[in-house]
Formats: C-alpha cells, sequence, structure tokens
C-alpha cells in the first residue's frame, strides 16, 4: 500500500506547530492570517482535522465534472499554469499534491459546454467518468429531480458540522431529511452578490460614503436610492442618455431579487421537516414596498443603465456585461452588484472604489445578507458512486486541506489584500461570507417564482398581481417535488 510521503509527513508535524487559520466556509469564522502556499508548512486546525487514513487507490483518476465557459470560475480544482504573480494555481498543485501523494491517485477535471446533459447520459447508463459534480445551482436542481445526485447526508465519511461544509448551505438546501447539493470550501467562490461603488463619483457629486451611511446604521434602501438618483450627467452632451453617459448606478434583471434577499424577504423557507414553504408574501406589505422602492430606481433611465435591455456591442469583450464594467472603471457608474470574483476585473482600475453589502430595508433589520446566485457553483455527487468509500475519503480530505490552502489563499491572500483597497471592503467582505443566503425555491423554480415573478423587468410588474396569478402552481409544484422526493 502507498502510504503518505515524506513530504506530506513533514506537512503534517510541522503544521501542528502553527496557528490555526480560520476557514471561509461555515458560520462563526473570522480573519486569519494568510497562507504561504510556496512555504513548508501551513496552518492545521487539529480539531478540524477529519483524520482519515491514508488508501492506495492505484493511480485511479479522481474526476471533477465542470461546466466550461461559465461566468463563475471552476479554475480552482486543476491549475494548468503557475505563475509567481497569482499564488492560487500554486495553492491548487500543493493541495492536489497532499490528496494525490496521500491516496495514490490523480486529481482531474472534465470541462463540458452542457454540464446537464453530460450528468444525465452517464448517469443515466450506470457508469460515469467523473466522481463529483460541480454545477450551478439550478442546474444542480434539476439533476436532483431526476434522481441523478447522491444525498450528501448519507455518505459516512463526511461530517457536514464541520466548518468547511458550509452551514448555512446544509440548512437551507435540505429537501425533507435528504441534501443533494451544497457549499463547502472546494468552491472557493462562496460569497453571493456584492456592492461595488466608485469613490470618485461618490465624492464629485458631494455624497455620503456607504462607508460612513453603514458605520451610522444608515445604509438602507432609502439612502441607497438617494443615492442612485443624485448621479446623472450627459457626458458626451449629444442629448440622449447612453452606456457612455454617468449614472448612478448599473443593473441587470435579478438585482432587484438580490436586493429583496438582502432583506430579509424570500422566495421560500424550509420548515423544520425540510419542507419549503411559500414565504416571499409572508408580509406583504414589506415585500410591495420594497418593490416599489426598487422600481422607482431601476426603471428611471435617466439614473440607471439596464444592462439586461442594453443592445451595445461588446466592443471586443467577451459579453456586453464585461464591456459595461470596463465603463464602470471609467467611472460612468457609482454602482455595480455582481460577485465578489469580479473584483479581479478592477485590478487596473485608476478610480478607487470600494465593496459594501446590499443596504438593509431600515435600520431596525439586523444583519447584512447576501444571496447565493442561483447560476453560481455548488458541489454534489452523482447517485451512482463506484466507490463511495474512495469518494468520501478523498472529498473530505480535499475539502479540510482547501479550507487551509486554497481557500485562505482566494480570500485572504488575494481577494482581501491583493484586489481590494481599503480596510473596509475587507471587513465587510468576512462579514458577508458568513451571512450567505440559500434559497431552494430559486433553485428549482417552483412553478416559476423566480423566472415569471422575481427575475422580471421591474418597470413593467407588479410584484403582488405576479405572485398572485403564480400562487396555486408555485405551491403545487413544492408539493409534487417534495412528494418525489420522499418517494425516491
Amino acid at each position: 500500500m502507498k502510504t503518505c510521503t515524506k513530504k506530506f509527513f513533514a506537512f503534517i508535524l510541522a503544521g501542528l506547530t502553527v496557528l490555526p487559520v480560520f476557514v471561509a466556509c461555515g458560520n462563526g469564522a473570522a480573519e486569519g492570517p494568510s497562507v504561504n502556499p510556496d512555504a513548508e508548512t501551513v496552518a492545521i486546525q487539529s480539531e478540524e482535522d477529519p483524520k482519515i487514513e491514508a488508501v492506495d487507490y492505484d493511480g485511479y483518476e479522481f474526476t471533477f465534472l465542470t461546466n466550461e465557459g461559465t461566468a463563475y470560475n471552476t479554475g480552482y480544482i486543476v491549475a494548468e499554469e503557475e505563475e509567481e504573480s497569482d499564488p492560487l494555481p500554486v495553492a491548487i498543485t500543493k493541495r492536489n499534491q497532499i490528496i494525490e501523494e496521500k491516496y495514490n491517485v490523480v486529481i482531474t477535471q472534465l470541462n463540458t459546454s452542457d454540464i446537464l446533459s453530460t450528468a444525465r447520459a452517464q448517469i443515466m447508463s450506470g457508469s460515469t467518468d467523473f466522481d463529483v459534480i460541480l454545477a450551478s445551482c439550478n442546474r444542480l436542481a434539476t439533476m436532483a429531480q431526476e434522481n441523478l445526485l447522491y444525498d450528501l447526508k448519507s455518505v459516512p465519511q463526511f461530517d457536514l458540522s464541520k466548518s468547511y461544509w458550509d452551514q448555512n448551505a446544509n440548512k437551507e438546501l435540505l429537501i425533507g431529511d435528504k441534501l443533494y447539493f451544497t457549499n463547502c470550501a472546494l468552491n472557493i467562490h462562496t460569497i453571493g452578490f456584492v456592492v461595488f461603488f466608485n469613490k470618485k463619483i461618490v465624492s464629485d457629486y458631494g455624497l455620503t460614503s456607504p462607508y460612513e451611511l453603514i458605520e451610522n446604521n444608515e445604509w438602507t434602501v432609502d439612502n441607497w436610492a438617494k443615492m442612485v438618483k443624485s448621479v446623472s450627467k450627459d457626458m458626451d452632451g449629444d442629448g440622449r442618455m447612453t452606456e457612455w453617459d454617468q449614472y448612478g448606478t448599473l443593473s441587470e434583471r435579478h438585482n432587484p431579487r438580490m436586493f429583496l434577499y438582502a432583506f430579509g424577504i424570500r422566495a421560500t423557507t424550509n420548515n423544520e421537516d425540510g419542507y419549503p414553504e411559500v414565504t416571499l408574501m409572508a408580509d406583504k406589505d414589506k415585500t410591495v414596498t420594497a418593490y416599489e422602492k426598487l422600481k422607482a430606481v431601476f426603471s428611471d433611465n435617466t439614473v440607471c443603465y439596464d444592462m439586461t435591455n442594453s443592445t451595445v456591442d461588446p466592443h471586443g469583450f467577451t459579453h456586453k456585461w464585461n464591456y459595461l464594467r470596463s465603463l464602470f472603471m471609467q467611472d460612468l457608474y457609482m454602482f455595480h452588484y455582481t460577485g465578489e470574483g469580479s473584483v479581479q476585473q478592477f485590478a487596473d482600475m485608476e478610480s478607487e472604489f470600494g465593496i459594501v453589502p446590499f443596504p438593509k430595508y431600515d435600520s431596525n433589520q439586523k444583519e447584512f445578507k447576501t444571496m447565493y446566485q442561483f447560476q453560481c457553483n455548488l458541489f454534489a455527487l452523482p447517485s451512482v458512486v463506484e466507490d463511495l468509500d474512495r469518494t468520501g475519503r478523498i472529498i473530505e480530505d480535499m475539502n479540510y486541506y482547501s479550507s487551509l490552502i486554497t481557500v485562505p489563499t482566494w480570500f485572504d491572500t488575494l481577494l482581501a489584500r491583493r484586489y481590494t483597497r481599503d480596510e473596509e471592503s475587507r471587513k465587510y467582505l468576512y462579514i458577508l461570507r458568513d451571512n450567505c443566503v440559500y434559497d431552494v425555491g430559486m433553485y428549482y423554480n417552483f412553478g416559476n417564482i423566480r423566472s415569471e415573478v422575481l427575475d422580471v423587468d421591474i418597470a413593467t410588474n407588479e410584484i403582488s398581481r405576479n405572485f398572485a396569478r403564480h400562487e396555486k402552481a408555485i405551491k403545487a409544484s413544492i408539493e409534487k417535488t417534495y412528494s418525489n422526493f420522499k418517494n425516491n
């Protein structure tokens, strides 16, 4: 049997003398020291160590199925190239080497242009070329409904109480007593969307910084709206507002939903039995009022540039979204809402930018929240598992070492120190990573609650009327989905 190499033992023994690092997944994590992936040691939390014995798997190729060409990074499984200027590939390689040497496996990544069709065809055939799936929430929800995913709670080696498994996801993604997909340290991008703002525009218009508003508990939807409506300028003097003019905010069709979740308004909420109950209109007055406040901003094309409906030429960028983000960098938009991974695009921005949470509904709201977008990746296993013991061992260990090596390298070294430009941004990123909201209602799209009630053109819709038209279908969809899972 091939056991741990001398290098691996040195890693473990040396690590025991180092202070612990706090991981980026799960609740209650705090900021810890960054990890240098080039060093011979990394910090080890002995209480988190799953202490799984090494097994020789005779060079087996342990494969992750991922979707190529997506807007969300899946390049943290296998590092194709290592550059001295980018410590993340080095960290990925170091983590993989530990696992590969311990278990005598080779970690590989299978990219496909259609992950749903690939997973469906192989799983239904009874044999797969992959061991793990990293796919968007909505695709995983489809796979779960087609009985293509394994219940993660049934994997003996998985200790889902450990902090390298996201505790919010484990709770909020249950269907009954089953957990078909979740978030974990393998997935280094564990924050929902954040708010980027251009400091120069805030200063040019004499506005109060969002940082100051947060410190005074005044970062609310009303004060955000006042800021947005203060910024509007025909930059080229042609008498019409185009993408080349200055606006208070960029917007995408799903942005109002991101605000609603930040306000504590959810499409569904799991009850104690893991049954999703419709809660979008639980406080109807609040939901309607919040929606109308957002509509007053996002439907005003003098202060808001609509990215979704825009027909602009991408000017050589891979997508119009990337082109319009480049205009944010040129001081044309004050606010932009996107995932934390997009911060890399702003690395060369001349003006200063800041990162804050979405505003609260009002000053009585206690916490900032951020929703995990349905196109972002989560972790799952296929229902056909060739060797459950092997998969369980490797994933639990790989998750653990991800929490020690790749997550701190991304979050502490790159995101919080290299890409952000001030202490305030770092502070709010650390807060948000423990306040991520997951909602099966969004991912399963029960009765089209996402696609036809929330992610619609806010300028031409009323949320109460829209919900009323779909309410019966939403509840019927939940009942049918839950019943199907219960009978599987």
